[in-house]
């Protein structure tokens, strides 16, 4: 996941293509005769935090969650901003909504758009933004005015594909991918010894053999999915070949073997990563659905 805010989820195919952030010191000028004028800081301008993403009728249905956005920000909701990693950035709300609609039906409704949030940092000083590392998982409004307490209607939840579960365990064994390359790395660079190196491919490969293994059952129960995607149960089946001969590793193989098999799941996991992109998006469309 690339980032929450309050219920809406950013990840997968609806990672923000471009996002940027915006801090400014604020300062005030005190005149001198004969001098020059002095600065002073006087405090910070609230933080405002720019995402830009494509919503596209293969994997979403655009209209749903540009609505369920428009309503956050029509609502005045203060929304938590969570990183993917767990790193809470602060309160915020949505400034405003751009939308360009670059594809759209005989009837008007939107099959591709780009969507571009501006969110402005919500600073309360009875209630100072969060900062530090949480999982959340739910998110009651709050209100902006202290002069009034208005009813104001849970966000609507954004569209959930069934297939984020597949590519959630693939994009997580990637992960672990990367870790064993960096074991094998710091073997071969002498800073770690061979037998501990094993022992950290192995423990990530049994991971990974998991989250495989995981996968393969959710795919089990979604052969229509599988349909449009014939390539992937045979390239996960490879993948998890390479990952089970990972994790049947002794502490005494040597660092050829260990190189290869971590470079060998590698090259599969991007072959399986490629196809599983189409399943993804199928899975999302109102066929896939049904």
């Amino acid at each position: 996941m690339f980032a929450q805010l309050g219920e809406h989820i950013f990840q997968g195919l609806k990672t923000p293509s471009t996002a940027s952030e915006s801090h400014t010191t604020k300062y005030g000028i005190i005149a001198r005769t004969n001098r020059k004028d002095a600065v002073q800081p006087t405090g910070e301008e609230l933080a405002e935090i720019t995402l830009t993403i494509l919503y596209a009728l293969d994997f979403c249905v655009p209209d749903e969650e540009i609505e369920a956005l428009q309503k956050s920000r029509r609502d005045h909701e203060v929304l938590p901003y969570i990183k993917g990693d767990g790193t809470i950035i602060g309160n915020f709300v949505i400034k405003s909504i751009d939308t360009t609609i670059t594809k759209a039906s005989p009837t008007g409704a939107t099959e591709k758009a780009s969507v571009t949030i501006t969110l402005l940092e919500y600073a309360d000083a009875e209630a100072p933004a969060t900062k530090g590392t949480a999982v959340i998982s739910n998110y009651t409004s709050g209100d902006l005015s202290p002069q009034s307490t208005p009813v104001v209607e849970p966000p609507a939840t954004p569209v959930v594909s069934p297939a984020n579960a597949i590519t959630a365990d693939l994009q997580e064994a990637n992960g672990k991918i990367a870790a064993m390359k960096s074991a094998v790395a710091q073997v071969k660079k002498g800073t770690a010894d061979l037998k501990r190196g094993v022992r950290k491919v192995r423990e990530a490969a049994n991971d990974t053999q998991q989250l495989y293994r995981s996968a393969q059952t959710k795919i089990e129960v979604t052969k229509k999915i599988i349909d449009r995607a014939s390539d992937l149960p045979s390239s996960l089946d490879e993948a998890l070949r390479y990952a089970d001969n990972l994790a049947s590793l002794d502490d005494l193989a040597d660092l050829s073997t260990l190189e290869t098999g971590v470079e060998q799941l590698g090259n599969s996991a991007t072959k399986l990563t490629a196809n599983a992109a189409p399943v993804a998006a199928f899975s999302a469309t109102r066929e896939g659905g049904k």
